[in-house]
């Protein structure tokens, strides 16, 4: 039997959806909504691809449009950096969460 585990914040528990699971076969769980301890897996993935992507705009000065060509390329295995994760080679001063927006700086 398939499984499919998403968050309960409701994007994906309409009548639509649920019949679409019965029909399928699929069992369907939900997690506790905003709490993304659940998923950590799949969140930490999600936010190390979202600070590629950003480090790729950034650093080559690119509007914010080309967001999924750049998510697409982090995508990509980087085999220059043996030892190191992507992030653990940038160094940064860091601008706080509060003090930004999603596509703004962070250093």
């Amino acid at each position: 039997m398939n499984i499919l585990r998403i968050n309960g914040e409701g994007e994906f528990n309409s009548k639509e959806f649920n019949e679409y699971y019965v029909t399928r076969g699929i069992k369907h769980e939900t997690t506790t909504p905003y709490s993304s301890q659940h998923n950590c897996l799949g969140e930490r993935r999600n936010r190390t691809l979202l600070h590629m992507t950003i480090s790729m705009l950034k650093g080559k000065g690119l509007p914010h449009y080309f967001w999924c060509e750049a998510m697409t390329t982090a995508k990509c295995p980087t085999k220059g950096l043996k030892f190191v994760t992507l992030e653990e080679a940038l160094c940064y001063r860091h601008i706080p969460y509060e003090k930004r927006r999603k596509f703004d700086d962070k250093s």
